[in-house]
C-alpha cells in the first residue's frame, strides 16, 4: 500500500467515525520548513488581532507570505495593508491566532488548552465535569482549524494533536462517549481543514486508528 493509498484510507474510515476509545504516540510534523535566517531579517509586517486589536504580531513579511497565499495577498501590492505594514483582524480570537504565528515561526505549535483540576478527579460531579472540559475543548479546536483554513495556513492545525488526544484519554477515564461532543461536524471540519502530509497527517491517523479498534472492541462485547 502507497502512502497516498494510506492516507485515501484514514480519510475513509474516518468518514464513518463515530467513537474514539484509545490515543496514539504519533508526534506531529511540520508540513513545510522555516526560512532561513538571512530570509527572517527582511521587510516586518504588523497584525493586529481581537475585537480591541491590543495583541499584536510582527513577522517578517517574507515569511507569513511564504506560509499563507491569504496573507500574501494583503502585504504585496499596491493595497493600504501592503503600503503600511499593518493589517487588523477584529474577528480573529487572539490566543487562537497566537497559535497559527507561532506555527508560522517555529515551523510547529503547541495549543495551550489546560486541564489542570480534571485528571485524576474522583467523585460525584467528576464525570460531568470532564464532559463539560472535552465539549468545551472540541468547540475551541474546531475554531481554530478554521481560523487556519480561513488564512490558508492548513498545516498549523496540527497543533490540535495534543489537546485532541487529552480529550480521548479524559473519555476513556470516565466512560464518556466520545461521538457526543466529537460530533460528525468536528469531524468534517477535521477532514476539510487539515492537509495530507507526506508520510500522512498525524491527526487522520489517530483519529483512523482509534476508529477502527473502536469497531474492533464492539465487535468483541458483542460477541461476549
Amino acid at each position: 500500500m502507497t502512502a497516498t493509498d494510506y492516507k485515501t484510507t484514514n480519510k475513509d474510515v474516518l468518514q464513518g467515525f463515530k467513537t474514539i476509545p484509545h490515543a496514539l504516540t504519533m508526534a506531529p510534523k511540520s508540513a513545510v520548513m522555516p526560512l532561513s535566517q538571512a530570509e527572517f531579517q527582511n521587510q516586518v509586517v504588523t497584525i493586529y488581532a481581537g475585537r480591541d486589536c491590543h495583541s499584536h504580531f510582527t513577522l517578517p513579511k517574507d515569511l507569513l507570505c511564504y506560509y499563507s497565499r491569504t496573507f500574501a495577498r494583503h502585504f504585496n501590492g499596491t493595497s493600504t495593508e501592503a503600503m503600511s505594514g499593518f493589517l487588523t483582524l477584529p474577528a480573529v480570537d487572539p490566543a487562537l491566532f497566537r497559535v497559527l504565528v507561532d506555527y508560522i515561526e517555529h515551523g510547529l505549535a503547541a495549543f495551550p488548552y489546560s486541564f489542570a483540576g480534571i485528571m485524576g478527579r474522583e467523585g460525584d460531579g467528576a464525570a460531568a465535569a470532564a464532559y463539560g472540559v472535552i465539549s468545551d475543548c472540541a468547540r475551541t479546536l474546531e475554531r481554530f482549524l478554521r481560523v487556519c483554513a480561513a488564512y490558508d495556513v492548513h498545516e498549523a492545525g496540527l497543533a490540535i494533536y495534543e489537546p485532541l488526544t487529552m480529550c480521548i484519554c479524559l473519555a476513556q477515564s470516565y466512560g464518556i462517549d466520545i461521538k457526543r461532543v466529537l460530533t460528525d461536524r468536528f469531524i468534517d471540519t477535521i477532514l476539510e481543514t487539515l492537509p495530507d502530509l507526506p508520510g500522512g497527517n498525524p491527526v487522520l491517523v489517530l483519529l483512523a486508528q482509534v476508529r477502527i479498534a473502536d469497531t474492533v472492541i464492539n465487535n468483541q462485547l458483542a460477541s461476549m
